[in-house]
C-alpha cells in the first residue's frame, strides 16, 4: 500500500471503529432503559443472527466480486431500530464472520486469518455505510418502525442509494490511492454491477422489517428466509454449472493446442489479453465473459486443418492460405450445435477482419461488427507476434508497439489499439 493510502485505512477504520462502539454503548442502553427490553433485545437479536448468516454465504461471481444478503438486514434494521443500531449490529457481529475463501490458499476467512487493518477497514466501511444509510432515511422524511406505503418510499431509495454510494466511495477511494484507478468512473461501473443486487435485496428488507414490527412477526422472518436461502442455493448451482462450462471450454482448448508446441496455451493467453484490454476500455461484465469464452473457442476450427499446412515452416502458396482462411467458418460449423451466444458466435467468425475492410472471411470494416471482435482480433495478433511459429520468429515488444501504432486504423481499430497499449503500460511491457 501507497503512504497515502495506509493513511486514508487507518482513518476510515479510527473513524468507523470509534462510531461502532459509540454506537454499542448507546444502543445498549437505549435497550436497557426500554420498559420492554427483552422485546427489543429479540428483535435485535434475530437480526443479529440473520445478519451473520448472510454474511457467512456470500455468492462469489469472480474471485474480486462477491455478493451477499447482509444488507437486508442492515436495511432491515434501520427500518426498525434505527441507524444506532444498525452500526451498532455491524461492530459486534464482525468477530463471528466466517466466510468460504473464493482462493485455494485458505478455507475460510475470518478474523484470525486476515490482516486487522484490512478486517478493521472493511468493518468501519459497513459501520459508516449503514449509520449514513440511517441517518438520510430520517433526514428524508422516514421514520423508524411508521414503514406505511408509500410514505416510506422515497426515504427508503435515498437511504439504499446512500448505502451504496458511500460503501463504494469508501472502498474505491482506497483503491484509488493506491492502484491510481479512475474514481469516478469506477464509481460509475459499480453502480451498475451491485444496482441490480441492491435493489432486489431492498424490499426484501423492507418486508422483514414489516414482518418483525407485527405480532409473531419473528416466526414469519424464518420461514421468509427459507424460500430466500433456497433461492441462494439454486443460483450457486447456476453458478457452477456455468463455471463448469467455462473450464470444458479451456480444457477442450488444451487438449487442442497439446499436439503443437507451437500454439500450446495460444488461446488462453488471448483470453487474458483480450480481458485486460476489455477492462482497459470499460466493457460490461456480459462483454466480458462473451470475450473470454469466444478467445478461448477462436481457433478451435484449425482442428479441421491439415496439419502439414498449419505447421508448415515456409510460406504458405495461395491453395494453402486460401484453406488457412476457412478455419473461421469450420469453429462455427463445429459449435453450431451448441448453445452459445451470438456475440460469442461473431466474434469466432469474425476474428480475422480487418477495420480497413481487408480481412476474412467477409471483408467486413469498421462499425460493421461489434468492438469486441476487434478486441479479440488485436489480442490474437499481439499473442502471434510476440511467440515463435514455425513459419516466422518472434518480434520485440519495440516492434509489437510500431506495427500495432502503424495499423491503427488499418486492420486494427483505433479505439483498440489506444487501450491495448495502456493494458502495455500497465504490465510493464512498455
Amino acid at each position: 500500500m501507497s503512504r497515502s493510502s495506509k493513511i486514508y485505512a487507518y482513518s476510515i477504520s479510527a473513524i468507523g471503529l470509534s462510531l461502532g462502539l459509540y454506537c454499542v454503548f448507546f444502543n445498549l442502553k437505549y435497550i436497557f432503559t426500554r420498559a420492554n427490553p427483552a422485546e427489543e433485545l429479540a428483535q435485535f437479536g434475530l437480526l443479529w443472527l440473520l445478519y451473520i448468516v448472510c454474511r457467512c454465504f456470500p455468492i462469489y461471481i469472480r474471485d474480486d466480486y462477491a455478493i451477499d444478503m447482509s444488507f437486508i438486514c442492515n436495511l432491515a434494521t434501520v427500518l426498525c431500530q434505527g441507524p444506532v443500531a444498525a452500526a451498532a449490529m455491524v461492530l459486534i457481529t464482525a468477530p463471528f464472520v466466517i466466510e468460504p475463501s473464493p482462493t485455494p490458499d485458505k478455507k475460510f476467512i475470518h478474523i484470525f486469518n486476515t490482516q486487522p487493518i484490512k478486517t478493521a477497514f472493511n468493518t468501519s466501511n459497513i459501520v459508516l455505510s449503514v449509520f449514513i444509510c440511517g441517518a438520510l432515511f430520517e433526514i428524508t422524511g422516514g421514520k423508524v418502525k411508521s414503514l406505511n406505503l408509500p410514505g416510506v418510499l422515497i426515504p427508503g431509495v435515498v437511504a439504499t442509494l446512500a448505502f451504496f454510494l458511500v460503501n463504494c466511495g469508501i472502498l474505491l477511494l482506497l483503491f484509488s490511492l493506491d492502484k491510481k484507478i479512475p474514481f469516478f468512473s469506477a464509481i460509475l461501473k459499480n453502480f451498475f454491477e451491485f444496482l441490480p443486487n441492491i435493489a432486489a435485496s431492498a424490499p426484501i428488507g423492507y418486508f422483514i422489517a414489516k414482518f418483525l414490527l407485527m405480532d409473531g412477526g419473528e416466526y414469519l422472518v424464518l420461514l421468509f428466509m427459507l424460500p430466500l436461502m433456497l433461492a441462494r442455493y439454486s443460483f450457486v448451482l447456476y453458478l457452477d454449472v456455468k463455471q463448469n462450462y467455462y473450464n470444458m471450454v479451456k480444457t477442450l482448448t488444451a487438449a487442442l493446442e497439446a499436439k503443437d508446441e507451437y500454439t500450446e496455451g495460444h488461446s488462453h493467453r488471448v483470453e487474458q489479453y483480450a480481458e485486460k484490454i476489455a477492462r482497459k476500455m470499460h466493457c460490461s461484465s456480459f462483454d466480458i465473459e462473451n470475450i473470454k469464452v469466444a478467445s478461448l473457442l477462436h481457433d478451435i476450427g484449425k482442428i479441421g486443418i491439415d496439419d502439414k499446412i498449419l505447421n508448415k515452416p515456409g510460406q504458405l502458396t495461395p491453395e494453402e492460405r486460401a484453406i488457412i482462411m476457412t478455419h473461421p467458418q469450420i469453429s462455427t460449423n463445429i459449435l453450431k450445435n451448441v448453445r452459445l451466444n451470438k456475440a460469442v458466435r461473431t466474434a469466432i467468425l469474425h476474428h480475422h477482419e480487418r477495420y480497413d475492410g481487408s480481412g476474412y472471411p467477409d471483408h467486413t470494416k469498421g462499425d460493421e461488427i461489434p468492438l469486441e471482435v476487434y478486441i479479440i482480433a488485436l489480442a490474437d495478433a499481439y499473442d502471434a507476434m510476440t511467440s515463435n511459429r514455425p513459419y516466422c520468429s518472434s518480434v520485440s515488444m519495440d516492434q509489437v508497439v510500431t506495427i500495432v501504432k502503424e495499423e491503427s486504423g488499418k486492420q486494427f481499430h483505433p479505439k483498440v489499439v489506444s487501450a491495448f497499449l495502456e493494458v502495455l503500460q500497465d504490465m510493464g511491457k512498455v
